[in-house]
Formats: C-alpha cells, structure tokens, sequence
C-alpha cells in the first residue's frame, strides 16, 4: 500500500511539473513554475493519502477492537494525521497568502521591485479588510445570537473557512455531473463533433478579430508616439519601448509602414486640412497604453493559437469522417503530418482507422453510460448527507474489503471522479479577458497563479465531503487520520440550522437546472455571460465557421508542404554529409 502510494505520487510530481512547463509562457519565472508546483502538490498528496487513510483506519480498527473500548491508534495513523496538518497548513498559507502577492506582484506593471511588492500588498490588504469585516460582522451576529457560545469561537470560524469551499464543491458538482457525460455522449457522433469544431472556429475567429482590431488601435497610437522625446518622467520613455516589444513584430511593422506612407509630403498636408492631428501623450497615458497592449496582446496570442488549433482538429476530423468508406482503411490527412514508416507503418495506420472511424464513437457511447451511473450514484451520496443512517453507496463496499488492491480501487474511482468534476467546472466558466489555462506555453504568470489559488482552496473541503459520504464513523466507529488531524471542521449555525449538511441537498436542483440549461439561459438574460459555464450555439456561427475553414484550407496546406519539403532538404544534406564523414 505504502509502494502503491508513493508510485502516485512520483507520477503526479512528473505529471504536475511537465504540464506547467507545457503550459506555461517562456518568460514566466522558475519561482512562480516551483511555488505552483508545491502548491498543486500539496493539493494532490492530500486526496492521494485518503485512501491509505481509510486502509490503516480499518486496520487499526480489528487490531484494537479489543482494548477494553479505548481509541487507539498506530504510528502510521499518527504520521499521517501529523501529514495531514503539515500539508494543509502549507496549502492553506501558500493559496491564501504567498501566492495571491505573487499573483498581485506578476499583473503589476510598476518598474521598481519595491513599488510592485507594495502594490501587490496594498491590492492583498483591500481584499483581505473586507473579508475581515464581513466575517466580523457574521461572528458579531451570531455572538448576539447566542449560537456561537454553544460551540466555542475557534471552531465556528474554522467550519466557516471550511463552508466557503463545501458550497464550492456543489456548485460546481451541479454542473460537471450533468455536462461530463453529456459532453462524451454528444461527441459520440462525429457529425455532431464537427458541427461543434464549426461553431467553435467561428467564435474564436470573432474573439481573435475584436481582439486583434483593438490591438491595432493602441498600437496605432504607440506607432504615432514611438519618436515623442517630450516627457515629464523618464520611465515614460521605458513604458513606450515596453509596449513596442508587446506588439506582434509583423502588426507593428505594418503599422510603421502606414505611418510612414501617411507622412508622405502631399497626403501629410491633406491629413492637416480634414483631420486633427493627434497630440502628444502625457505620461499617464503611456501607461495606460502598455497596461492595455498587454493584456490585449497575451489575448490576442492566445486566441490565435487556439485559433490553429481548432482549426487542424476540424480538418482532422473532415479527413476522419471523409475517410470511413475508404477502401484501403487508411485515414488521408489534409493537413495534419503522418510520420509512420517502417515495416509497421500500414498495420498503424489500419488500427487507427478502426479506432477512429468505428470503434471509438461506440466506446464514448458505452464511457457516457458509465460516467452517467457514477454520476447517479454521487449525486445520491451527496444528498443523503443530511439523513442520520450509516447506509452509503460508496462506503459499503469499502467497509467490506480487506485487500490493498480492492481498497485502493473502491476509495480511488469516485474520488478522483468528483474531484476531476469539480476541477473540470471550475475552469468550465468562462471569465473572459481575465484568467485561464491556456495550452501551447500561452499561460502567463498571473493566470497560473490564479488558477493555483483556485485548485487548492477546494482540497482540504473535497476531502471532508468525501470522508462523509463513506460515512465510516457510523458504520465502524472510528474516524479516519484526516478527520482526527483537522478537528471539527463542519458545523455553521445560522438560526439552529447545519448549512454544511444542507448544502448536498442543493446538488438536486443546481443538477436539475443544468440538465435543462436552465442556469446558462438565465446568465444570458441577465447579460452576465462571463459566469457561463457553456456558449451559446447558432447555426449563423457553424456555418461562418464551415465556410471560414474552406477559406484557410489552402493555407494550412502550404504550410504542411514548405514543413515537408524542409525536412527532406535536411534529410537529403543528412545523406550526402554521411559518406564525406565515412571517407
């Protein structure tokens, strides 16, 4: 078990580190990369542990059944209670102070060290006041109230920190149970997964225009400036050369050709006589200038790698889709680069074909199936919280295994199944223009960190719920490390009621108004569409997107043939060095 345990946790360390290396930009500092590693690994190791937990829990149970009724424990269960502190309070120090400075200090724009460090403190303090005065007030409340003497202050503020990310968890449960096997069972069709990469092409096209319209209007005015010597402060002069090199080198360079077009001796003097000319920028504008090209710039670079993207998986999947009736059963690809060859080069090929054309349509259809029970059977864990009864879907088979192997499998599958559904809604919802996970090193610092706070607030709450879904202490009288590490974590008293146990059963109708896209609709007709979890389809953006794939298919084409011709240029010179090497 102890093997089993420490083999997870190589492999998510490995995991962890080559996706933030992946995602990450190449200007973004090994500080930040090392800090959001420890973090997400001390998110992880706490969800890796349970299940060992739960085995030495069982086990020191029948070991000292018979201890004339006194709790004891081994050291293996103390050395993972003390772990289990240890890494809460790292996590809980890093996501709630460490790296929301870090986060502050990276979106800064200040030149000084010093002025960034004391921007990001200020910003964190703001932030940290009003946290502080709301949760006064509610103590204060409750005080008056009487309620909070009944169960002493230090543990009403502790299951109100932990309350934050219970009803964190459910929100986003509502959503992922519902959209995850929906998602596999609507791309079990591959006209319907194309018609999507359609509506998806369009949008992102959109996007990448606005985005790229309002960079060339900032960047216009920085063409027009980029000669100004007039300048109260001199750091002015180092924003204006900031956002020189923020700009895309092929915009930029454009837009100094028009510039120079526009000072023409007779277009000049027309531009005089009909237009205003621009005056010259003050030092707060420059500022705001880089602050601009900036952010618009990583969205711009973003989109129009996401834009690629997209683009070569619906060619890829016209090819797929073109290629079932194929008689050699061999997928022609457009754009994408086939690289087999060797002897087992057509067996590849012939195997893909199957998979792609007929075998994995059917195996998302039976996955869909399978995804939607687990689903079933956590949403009836979750919402059976606030009965009294030691029955539990996913603890009774649990208490009945006595095996390593079978332990770690029963506590594994629906732990990392709800965990994935909480991680998979919480960057489901789409915050446009701020933070994100982005593929292809196109992640900033900043959206890192961001998305580091987001993961670890949720671990330590992700774990209790779980604990109280197997239900342990009803049906073997004991408890679990966890539980005996962290305390009580769980009761919030508003007016005699336990929110915490209440808030499972809200998991009925946040599920039932996301299987009918009940929330989606609402949001749209509030207008906030940032807080979306899914876009909005219209046939208008799968035809713009089918027609503006046609347009750019000769591009990617090209593209592939100078890549080929490329490569067998520097296949040839490898040919004809060998024999000068030999002789």
């Amino acid at each position: 078990m102890y093997i089993l345990t420490l083999l997870e946790i190589i492999l998510v360390t490995v995991y962890c580190a080559k996706l933030i290396n992946n995602i990450c930009c190449k200007d973004v500092g090994y500080t930040v990369k090392v800090t959001c590693l420890i973090s997400w690994l001390t998110n992880f190791i706490l969800l890796i542990l349970l299940p060992l937990d739960i085995y030495i829990t069982f086990r020191d149970q029948e070991q000292f059944s018979n201890q004339d009724g006194q709790e004891m424990h081994s050291r293996e269960y103390e050395a993972i209670a003390n772990l289990y502190q240890l890494l809460y309070w790292a996590n809980f120090i890093l996501c709630w102070t460490i790296i929301p400075i870090m986060q502050e200090y990276e979106e800064a724009i200040d030149l000084n060290k010093a002025q960034k460090i004391v921007r990001s403190l200020i910003n964190n303090g703001k932030f940290y006041l009003i946290i502080g005065i709301a949760g006064i007030a509610f103590v204060v409340i409750l005080v008056m109230t009487g309620q909070a003497s009944d169960y002493g202050l230090a543990k009403l503020l502790k299951s109100m920190a932990n309350s934050f990310g219970v009803a964190l968890i459910i929100v986003l449960l509502g959503y992922s149970l519902i959209a995850v096997p929906r998602a596999h069972m609507r791309t079990s069709t591959l006209d319907v997964q194309l018609k999507y990469l359609y509506f998806k092409t369009a949008k992102i096209t959109e996007e990448k225009d606005d985005a790229q319209h309002y960079l060339q209007e900032k960047a216009k005015r920085v063409v027009g400036i980029r000669n100004q010597e007039k300048f109260q402060l001199q750091s002015s002069k180092i924003y204006l050369q900031m956002s020189i090199d923020a700009i895309p080198k092929t915009m930029f360079n454009e837009l100094k050709e028009e510039d120079a077009k526009s000072k023409a001796p007779g277009i000049s003097y027309l531009q005089r006589m009909f237009f205003k000319e621009q005056p010259e920028a003050t030092d707060e504008e420059v500022v705001e200038i880089y602050r601009d090209i900036r952010t618009k710039s990583r969205t711009f670079r973003r989109l129009k790698a996401a834009w690629k993207e997209n683009c070569k998986k619906a060619y890829a999947l016209e090819n797929v889709i073109n290629s079932i009736e194929s008689p050699d059963k061999k997928i022609h690809y457009e754009v994408k680069t086939n690289r087999r060859e060797g002897s087992c080069s057509q067996t590849l090929d012939t195997l893909e074909w199957y998979w792609l054309c007929h075998y994995k349509p059917q195996f998302k259809i039976f996955f869909s199936l399978a995804l939607s029970i687990l689903s079933l059977l956590v949403i009836v864990s979750e919402t059976t919280l606030f009965l009294n009864t030691p029955f539990s879907i996913f603890g009774m088979p649990i208490s009945l295994q006595s095996g390593v192997i079978t332990l770690q499998i029963f506590c594994f599958v629906p732990l990392f199944y709800i965990a994935f559904c909480v991680y998979y809604g919480m960057f489901r919802i789409k915050i446009a223009g701020c933070y994100g996970l982005y593929d292809d090193h196109q992640t900033d610092a900043p959206s890192l960190l961001f998305a580091t706070i987001n993961f670890s607030r949720v671990a330590a709450p992700l774990c209790q719920n779980f604990l109280n879904m197997l239900r342990i202490k009803q049906r073997m009288n004991c408890e679990p490390a966890f539980k005996f590490a962290m305390g009580e974590m769980e009761f919030v008293p508003i007016f005699g009621v336990n929110v915490i146990q209440l808030m499972p059963a809200i998991l009925l109708f946040l599920c039932f108004i996301n299987y009918f896209d009940l929330y989606d609709r609402f949001m749209n007709f509030l207008g906030l569409k940032e807080f979306m979890f899914t876009e909005t389809f219209s046939d208008r953006l799968i035809y713009r997107g089918r027609d503006a794939l046609k347009d750019k298919k000769a591009y990617f084409i090209e593209k592939k043939s100078k890549k080929s011709r490329k490569q067998k240029e520097k296949q040839k010179q490898g040919d004809t060095e060998l024999p000068i090497i030999q002789k």
